[in-house]
């Protein structure tokens, strides 16, 4: 479509410019000469709109009505301003914010802990991975010594890992882990519905209330692989790599619930040895002192629970 310059000026000397201002309408139209017009539709502004109308009034004279003439081939559509001018105009600005906008740069002062879970046939084993600011590594296998869900491999890497990260005077942390039920459940996004797991979230958030800023975040399990590879080894109960600490653990960082199933620790051996006969306390006293019953056998028949 073809655009019109409008160049104003004093055209009172012009040939056929007279008293009326008749020559500032051929002025509006100065922009294109006749031989680079063609015939089509023009869209006029509305300032120029306005000069087109007295162009096209019967009293126009002289070059004015020269030029409608020339414009006579062109089908002349009037457009009215409206306000999507402006809106454009922010529209730029907000494009052009987006491009100068530059991603925020780490903090120096963050930690990163890198925690994982494993469950296999032999038993439970966790990994961590606690990263300094300026790139060095602590390297930790946990082997879990009752039996649980993975879940529960899961939020104990989490806990020892803030554990570990607050006895080396960590302020601020980010941690990194594959579960998203640990991860989303730690942040506050989810509710838990089991007992085991509620009661493991608030383990959690309670050590995460003693660093400056702790975050938590989910990763995919191929940016999580050192973890994943230490969880492996304390499940799998292989050597222990050198440089990469150990440690185990008897007992669960909570008290479980006897509503839900998800962690199960064996009973001791060795804390039912003294007392096996506890169930049955009438038999079990007699035992102890046989010469006392031989002297009177009818007191010990006719209470036995006294000796």
């Amino acid at each position: 479509m073809e655009n019109y310059s409008l160049l104003m000026g004093d055209n009172s000397g012009d040939e056929d410019g007279g008293g009326d201002g008749s020559g500032d309408d051929g002025e509006a139209f100065r922009g294109t000469s006749p031989s680079r017009r063609r015939a089509g539709t023009e869209t006029l502004s509305p300032d120029l709109g306005l000069r087109w109308r007295r162009l096209r009034s019967k009293d126009a004279n002289g070059r004015v009505a020269k030029w409608a003439l020339e414009l006579a081939a062109h089908t002349i559509l009037y457009e009215a301003r409206t306000a999507i001018k402006s809106q454009i105009l922010a529209d730029f600005f907000v494009d052009w914010a987006e491009m100068q906008y530059l991603p925020p740069v780490p903090d120096s002062t963050h930690w990163k802990l890198h925690f994982d879970g494993s469950k296999m046939r032999n038993g439970l084993g966790a990994g961590i991975v606690i990263t300094s600011p300026k790139g060095d590594r602590l390297d930790y296998v946990l082997q879990i010594h009752f039996a649980a869900s993975n879940n529960v491999a899961e939020y104990e890497a989490l806990i020892h890992g803030l554990k570990l990260a607050k006895e080396i005077g960590v302020r601020r942390i980010l941690c990194f882990g594959d579960s998203d039920l640990v991860i989303q459940q730690a942040s506050g996004d989810w509710d838990a519905k089991d007992a085991n797991m509620a009661s493991y979230r608030f383990h959690v958030q309670q050590l995460s209330g003693f660093f400056d800023g702790c975050e938590f975040h989910h990763v995919p399990r191929a940016n999580n692989e050192a973890a994943d590879a230490l969880s492996k080894i304390g499940s799998t109960w292989q050597a222990i790599p050198p440089g990469v600490a150990l440690a185990h653990l008897k007992k669960p960082s909570i008290t479980p619930s006897p509503d839900s199933d998800s962690i199960f620790v064996p009973a001791d051996p060795g804390a039912a040895q003294p007392n096996p006969g506890a169930s049955s306390p009438k038999s079990g006293a007699s035992k102890p002192n046989p010469p006392a019953s031989m002297p009177n056998p009818g007191t010990s028949q006719s209470n036995p629970g006294a000796s």
